[in-house]
């Protein structure tokens, strides 16, 4: 049995999400509204092990570095953020 037009449509842009992965359905998961999805990351810090927090602390860390050195994403506005050594300092006041 072929496939559809449809179905080859369908096959076409999920295999193109593969291609250009986008963050969108990452948050959609964590809720409809930014403070839905803020109450969620909240639980799920809350809830999770420190060894789980530094994890994915660090694994964060080293996405926006490779994104800022223009590994990661094609097209990346470039741009220097901010470290979470960074933010923290500026949160503390040192």
């Amino acid at each position: 049995m072929g496939f559809s037009a449809f179905d080859k449509r369908l096959l076409d842009h999920g295999l193109a999400w593969f291609e250009r992965p986008r963050l969108a359905p990452l948050l959609e998961q964590l809720g409809a509204t930014r403070f839905e999805r803020i109450e969620t990351l909240t639980a799920m810090l809350r809830n999770g092990a420190p060894e789980e927090i530094d994890e994915a602390v660090a694994l964060f860390e080293r996405v926006l570095a490779r994104i800022d050195r223009g590994e990661a994403v094609e097209g990346h506005r470039g741009g220097r953020r901010e470290s979470a050594a960074e933010r923290r300092a500026r949160r503390h006041g040192a």
